[in-house]
């Protein structure tokens, strides 16, 4: 998966459960009112723990994507 639909991922993902009233409490006094419950707490800790694999998976797959091309650069060079 690419970085831009993690990223894409990530942010939607957050505001699903931010938008779910049974994970989130959002005041309209403000921000020290708005909260998120306990559910809403484990939500998020697996929502992300989730999304950290697969950025490491990017991140992962980005880096062998490079050395790939840096080894094809090279071996054009020599001919």
């Amino acid at each position: 998966m690419q970085k831009g639909a993690i990223k894409d991922l990530v942010y939607g993902g957050l505001e699903e459960i931010i938008n779910n009233p049974n994970y989130y409490y959002k005041s309209t006094v403000g921000l020290g009112y708005s909260k998120f419950n306990e559910e809403g707490k484990i939500a998020i800790l697996e929502f992300m723990d989730l999304m950290a694999y697969k950025i490491t998976e990017a991140e992962s797959a980005d880096l062998d994507l490079r050395a790939k091309k840096q080894v094809i650069d090279q071996l054009k060079q020599k001919d």
